[in-house]
């Protein structure tokens, strides 16, 4: 069973937000000596980095990343850095297949190399924003011992950067729309139509949906196309599976008149977190418990944050498909559905807030875009999925802490245990139907089996 205890709110939001605008002194040195002679020289630390630098790089990247953004585009920056950090150390030794720089130097500092190829990407990115990147850069070179190998490292590092960038530019991320009128609200049973505030008439605010052709646009890292794992789809308004589930997440996900239990309520709440964030959380915590270098840690995190960018142009991909409602319309217009089994509500309202704003009426309950499926649910099952084959166990325990819920840490036994909470906790907060929830864990899952077998595999080099 879980456990829970109280967490400073203050040191945890210091801690991951205000702490990147402090000078901070970098991972402690790795190593000691390098090669000064061209006669005797030889690879500066054969195979073999603590992850130290890949840990501390990897929570500067969640830092910038911080700063307002859609989801979908956070996750495709996360993969670019990552990957970036990766193929740096790959070029090195080639543990991994390297996906966007074949340049091998393995006479370079791992750890400059890591330093370098993430700052550059999120110089490159233009990600840096207000935070003091090159503070936290030169902060990280000062701990590596001057000399060739590190200039070697910072050259291969910027590198790698530098090709997995260009290796995106014309992924058509360009031509995203960010919000659009097309397509037009349906007026079928079943059909999308704008929530709120955009559906409240008096407002007269216009019906925008957000990223409508994502998933049609963006090339994907490593599955074939954004439609390979596209799910089944959802129920028919008229079925008895659909009755089931509309019951289901009118009492479970209702803001008044509830019937959840108290951790049901805190369970919607904690995984409404951002899923970038939460997931590499995740990670990160099973990381530090366990002796990973640092090829393993970057290909860990490449592999994830990779599969993460997937599974959301798939998931964007398929809920513009299938174009299905959200349950504070369905259950709106209940009455007039289609179906005699359902009694709708014409003032249901989900039970979390997605964005909330001083004007009360100007809340935005639920996101805006599409059901199905679940795309916080795809999050899960991805992330869930990448790391149970990483670890070759489902059977991991770890605590995690959320945003969303700052004073309360969760612990698990399994990492399908936090995939199906995290699905079950888009019910509770009345954002998703069942089915919505349990195929986007499914679809996660596809991808990430789909993802860790065809990339960042053990090299033959």
């Amino acid at each position: 069973m879980k456990k829970y205890s109280s967490l400073n709110v203050f040191a945890l939001i210091t801690l991951f937000f205000i702490s990147s605008c402090k000078k901070e002194a970098g991972p402690e040195p790795q190593h000691s000596e390098e090669p000064t002679a061209a006669s005797d020289k030889k690879p500066f630390d054969p195979g073999f980095a603590e992850n130290n630098m890949v840990m501390y790089w990897n929570d500067k990247v969640a830092t910038v990343l911080s700063a307002p953004m859609n989801p979908p585009t956070r996750c495709r920056y996360f993969a670019i850095i990552e990957i970036a950090v990766h193929d740096a150390l790959n070029n090195i030794k080639p543990k991994y297949q390297r996906y966007a720089l074949n340049e091998r130097e393995q006479f370079a500092s791992p750890d400059a190399a890591v330093a370098s190829a993430a700052y550059w990407a999120i110089k490159g990115l233009n990600r840096q924003g207000t935070f003091p990147v090159d503070s936290w850069y030169n902060e990280s070179l000062a701990t590596i011992p001057d000399g060739e190998s590190k200039e070697l490292g910072k050259t291969l590092g910027q590198h790698a950067a530098e090709a997995i960038i260009a290796n995106r530019a014309n992924d058509g991320f360009t031509q995203v729309i960010i919000s659009s009128l097309i397509p037009a609200d349906g007026d079928d049973p079943g059909d999308y139509r704008s929530t709120l505030p955009s559906a409240n008439p008096a407002l007269n605010l216009p019906h925008l949906k957000n990223i409508p052709n994502w998933g049609t646009v963006l090339r994907p890292f490593v599955v074939i196309s954004n439609h390979q794992f596209r799910p089944a789809g959802p129920y028919p308004v008229n079925t008895d599976a659909y009755t089931q589930d509309y019951n289901e997440v009118k009492s479970k996900g209702a803001m008044i008149g509830h019937a959840r239990t108290a951790e049901e309520s805190e369970i919607a709440v904690f995984w409404a977190d951002m899923p970038s964030f939460i997931w590499n959380r995740l990670a990160r915590n099973i990381i530090t418990a366990k002796k990973m270098d640092a090829w393993k840690t970057a290909r860990l995190f490449a592999l994830l944050h990779t599969a993460i960018a997937d599974g959301i142009n798939s998931n964007l991909e398929s809920k513009y498909h299938f174009y299905y409602w959200r349950p504070e319309t369905a259950i709106r217009l209940g009455d007039n559905d289609g179906n005699l089994n359902t009694t709708g509500d014409p003032d249901w309202l989900p039970s979390v807030i997605e964005v909330p704003s001083v004007n009360p009426t100007m809340h935005r309950y639920s996101p805006p875009l599409p059901e199905y499926p679940s795309s916080y649910s795809m999050f899960g099952g991805v992330a869930a999925e990448v790391l149970k084959l990483f670890f070759e166990s489902n059977e991991l325990s770890f605590d995690l802490t959320s945003l969303t819920l700052p004073n309360v840490t969760r612990h698990y036994t399994s990492l399908s245990e936090a995939a199906r909470d995290n699905s079950l906790g888009k019910i509770y907060a009345g954002w998703y139907f069942r089915k919505a929830a349990v195929d986007g864990e499914e679809m996660g899952r596809n991808i990430g089996s789909y993802v860790f077998n065809h990339s960042f595999q053990e090299s033959g080099d």
